[in-house]
């Protein structure tokens, strides 16, 4: 049985680590998606981080990260989603709903996202946390309160853009570890495969940002 980990999105704010600090558990040789685990001190499930290289532009990849109504169709378990609140173009706050597997009850958190591109190296990077209120809660449902995750985008020569992606975050409810653990990789896997395809679709190719800088 497949579980899910939020995305999306989704997870303290990981920095890069030496690489003897993460495990390589998948690989998509195909699509050159490479997905690591470590663990996370104080908790039973563990953290990932996923990296792929994908020849486009940093407006695209932006684009499409920003798309709130295009998000159930790229990041894994998602369900639903609406836009909250956008403050200029660097902030944004959404309400995101997410499936898991019978018997398991759904989730849902309010995530506040901020972007930034450093002026020099022109990597760009997307951090989002989930925060409390803005929309009551559910029966069915459970809020998950701690989750963050990391997009880093970092421009390459001949058109290529790597884009990383590190996730952690607690699974709301009780969730076994073993089985967390175990599904962990899964979604990273799907979230980075799906972005693959979505960036090739013109909407997004021929999109220039006027607040994103290419290499």
């Amino acid at each position: 049985m497949r579980l899910f980990i939020i995305a999306s999105l989704l997870l303290s704010v990981l920095l890069p680590v030496p690489a003897a600090a993460w495990d390589l558990v998948r690989q998509d040789p195909e699509r050159d998606i490479r997905v690591y685990v470590r663990d996370v001190q104080k908790s039973s499930y563990k953290s990932f981080y996923a990296v792929t290289r994908f020849k486009t532009s940093l407006g695209a990849v932006v684009a499409v990260l920003s798309d709130v109504p295009a998000m159930p169709e790229w990041i894994a378990r998602m369900r639903g989603v609406t836009l909250l609140r956008r403050s200029g173009d660097n902030e944004l706050w959404v309400h995101a709903s997410y499936r898991l597997p019978y018997p398991f009850l759904e989730r849902e958190a309010v995530l506040y996202s901020t972007l930034k591109q450093d002026p020099q190296t022109r990597v760009v990077t997307i951090t989002t946390r989930s925060v409390p209120g803005m929309v009551g809660t559910r029966k069915d449902r459970l809020r998950l309160i701690n989750m963050h995750s990391i997009w880093k985008l970092t421009p390459e020569k001949n058109g290529i853009v790597r884009i990383e992606f590190w996730g952690e975050g607690e699974p709301g409810g009780y969730v076994p570890p073993l089985l967390f653990n175990y599904n962990l990789p899964d979604e990273p896997v799907q979230t980075l495969r799906n972005l693959r395809q979505m960036l090739v679709r013109e909407k997004y190719q021929k999109q220039q940002l006027h607040y994103i800088r290419e290499l």
